[in-house]
């Protein structure tokens, strides 16, 4: 695991637990699914609005927890990079997922469950935050 992807998960307060082995969707996969022109967000938060950090560290978090990404400790796989796979990590109270976004205030943060089935995702789009959900069937469609 790259020490970058360490220390940039470790600053948005996720434990990091190191790399994933395991089987399910790539992150390249869950890319496909979750970021494409027909994409439905789940929920839309403006960028302007007061306390963003907060709003979508709670909205992400809510739809995570109830879509099955997290697991019952709190662990789940983010997506490093499209070619470097997904990371093992734990959601932390102090958690901060906005503070992934770039200094232009671009952010995508992709998230998927150990078992591979549920994605659920955080991305710029124009003036807003999209939350994203996707769900993958067994046997990959």
């Amino acid at each position: 695991m790259h020490d970058e992807f360490r220390r940039r998960f470790e600053g948005a307060s996720l434990e990091v637990l190191g790399p994933f082995s395991g089987s399910g969707p790539s992150v390249a996969e869950a890319f496909r699914r979750v970021m494409h022109v027909e994409a439905k967000p789940a929920e839309k938060i403006a960028r302007d609005t007061p306390d963003i950090a907060d709003k979508i560290n709670e909205a992400w978090a809510a739809r995570a927890r109830n879509s099955g990404v997290l697991g019952d400790d709190g662990t789940f796989l983010v997506a490093g990079r499209l070619e470097c796979g997904w990371v093992r990590v734990r959601l932390t109270r102090e958690a901060n997922i906005h503070s992934l976004h770039d200094s232009d205030g671009d952010l995508l943060f992709i998230a998927r469950s150990l078992s591979g089935y549920q994605v659920c995702a955080v991305s710029r789009e124009g003036s807003e935050y999209w939350v994203l959900e996707e769900k993958f069937l067994p046997g990959g469609s």
